[in-house]
């Protein structure tokens, strides 16, 4: 298979590997990665498999915010603005030459390929549903005795007075969050599963979050499926705020794993 790359490497530089896409796919001058010192946005195709890349020093530190920030946007907008399947590669990849990086996509073009394929024409969307203090507070109070009974006793008292049932009104409470939060994650999947095609829990970000499930969604479903989030919101609201993120890159789907 014939090897085309829109860089070359001088000495004491690699490559950062950003995604692969589908070899067809033009890169737009738009298109931007890290920052300096890293460079421009290129490709390098082998066969129909191509890797999004930008020319670096081997010695470059990667691993700011901003890095995974500009890493993600760059990957979102190929696949959401380009309307292409991406393949993320590990974040921080460098290889040593643009051989090198035709070699990675020789090895294993089938493999890409037909994850490429696999991915093409869809998205993800995350959604994550957060409880309203207030309501998940009196929720737990109803629920649970010995926390309605602990707070009575705490009624009045300094802050720093009565610890140990402090304490143990937090792990009440906590208990309670983390079972709710397994049974809202699964009432929210089995509401939106109808509207995708899978579905990925995912750890929870903030102590009230209620659920936080990345989705998998057609391209061509994208409207349905927002719209019932909104009217689960709705539903929701009185107990829980609901937030959508996406579309995006099929981060939380990705069958393969690239780079190292």
């Amino acid at each position: 298979m014939a090897t085309s790359s829109t860089m070359d490497t001088g000495s004491g530089t690699g490559q950062l590997l950003y995604g692969l896409v589908p070899a067809d796919v033009e890169v737009t001058p738009q298109a931007r990665g890290l920052s300096d010192p890293v460079g421009p946005v290129g490709m390098i195709r082998h066969g129909e498999v191509a890797a999004l890349v930008s020319e670096t020093p081997l010695d470059v530190r990667l691993g700011r915010p901003e890095d995974l920030l500009a890493y993600r946007e760059l990957l979102d907008g190929v696949a959401v603005t380009g309307d292409v399947p991406v393949l993320p590669v590990r974040f921080g990849t460098v290889l040593g030459s643009t051989t090198a990086v035709s070699e990675l996509l020789a090895v294993r073009h089938d493999e890409y390929k037909a994850a490429l394929a696999e991915l093409e024409g869809r998205v993800e969307y995350v959604v994550r549903a957060r409880y309203v203090e207030r309501a998940l507070l009196a929720g737990v109070l109803a629920e649970e005795p010995e926390a309605a009974d602990l707070r009575d006793q705490l009624r009045g008292l300094p802050e720093d007075a009565a610890v140990e049932l402090r304490i143990r009104l937090g792990e009440i409470v906590a208990q309670a969050v983390e079972a709710h939060r397994a049974a809202d994650t699964e009432r929210l999947v089995e509401a939106l599963g109808p509207y995708c095609l899978a579905d990925a829990p995912l750890p929870a970000h903030h102590e009230q979050d209620a659920a936080r499930v990345a989705f998998l969604v057609e391209r061509g479903r994208r409207t349905a499926f927002t719209d019932a989030v909104r009217d689960l919101a709705e539903t929701w609201r009185d107990w829980a705020t609901m937030r959508t993120i996406g579309p995006t890159a099929a981060w939380d789907f990705v069958p393969v794993t690239v780079g190292r």
